[in-house]
């Protein structure tokens, strides 16, 4: 079965027209029955578990889904939003089996490849043919540049929209054994934001997850967000595009924004 889910971006409540000109639109692939996602303790990858065992239980389907994580040694704090998001989900769907969660920690320098590896263990010790990824892309440079400033050249620019093709061309592949699925990567973060707001999840599901990569110093010791990484700029921007705020607004007063 695969399943088409659409979020509708309205204005606030004295303006109800959309304001956005194109929907926010996903496939999920479920016809698979072991499933895997990628838990990074963020707000994407959340959000699409969230999304699965949503469609898995409304359709009644016989899947379970498994997670694994990767933690950075220099930045470890990627499992504790997985396992809160997890637990949140898991008591929101009961009757959504759910398999191990794979937890490595590992050196910053092989954080990748580590993470690919285990990946790869997750798959062959379940047989999983379908592996979930939220990954998006960035915002068009004409965006990003008036938000971002002195923060733009700090993205993981092999998210860039140049690189688009390469991503939709990822995103239903075929590795001989299973298949990679990136419902998100057609369109940046305020994809991510728009289900959030449809499934009324940014007040419960959202503040247990980490966006922020800042460094221990930045964020004391990994307790907040550090506002000055690329991705704690790309949640806020994000939110406010879909919350019908205004983004520079709000971020004209966080401490590492250049504000020429």
């Amino acid at each position: 079965m695969i399943i088409t889910d659409t979020a509708i971006v309205y204005g606030r409540e004295d303006k109800m027209d959309e304001i956005h000109p194109e929907n926010y639109e996903i496939q999920l692939n479920l016809n698979h029955k072991d499933i895997a996602i990628g838990m990074s303790g963020g707000m994407d990858s959340s959000m699409l578990l969230w999304l699965l065992a949503h469609h898995i239980d409304k359709n009644d389907l016989d899947i379970t889904i498994h997670q694994w994580t990767c933690i950075h040694e220099e930045k470890p704090v990627q499992h504790i939003g997985s396992r809160k998001a997890v637990a949140f989900v898991k008591e929101a769907f009961p009757n959504v089996k759910f398999g191990e969660h794979m937890i490595k920690m590992t050196e910053g320098k092989d954080y990748i490849d580590n993470g690919s590896k285990l990946q790869w263990e997750l798959i062959d010790k379940y047989k999983i043919t379908g592996m979930f990824n939220g990954v998006t892309i960035n915002p068009d440079e004409k965006i990003g540049k008036p938000v971002w400033k002195n923060i733009w050249e700090y993205r993981a620019t092999a998210r860039d929209w140049v690189h688009r093709d390469k991503w939709l061309k990822k995103q239903d592949e075929d590795n001989g054994r299973y298949h990679e699925y990136r419902p998100f990567v057609h369109t940046d973060k305020r994809i991510v934001l728009a289900f959030y707001k449809k499934y009324g999840l940014l007040a419960t599901l959202a503040p247990l997850t980490r966006s922020c990569e800042g460094w221990i110093e930045d964020s004391k010791k990994f307790t907040i967000e550090c506002k000055g990484c690329w991705w704690c700029v790309e949640k806020e921007w994000a939110t406010a595009e879909i919350f019908n705020y205004d983004a520079v607004a709000a971020l004209s007063e966080w401490p590492k924004i250049d504000k020429d």
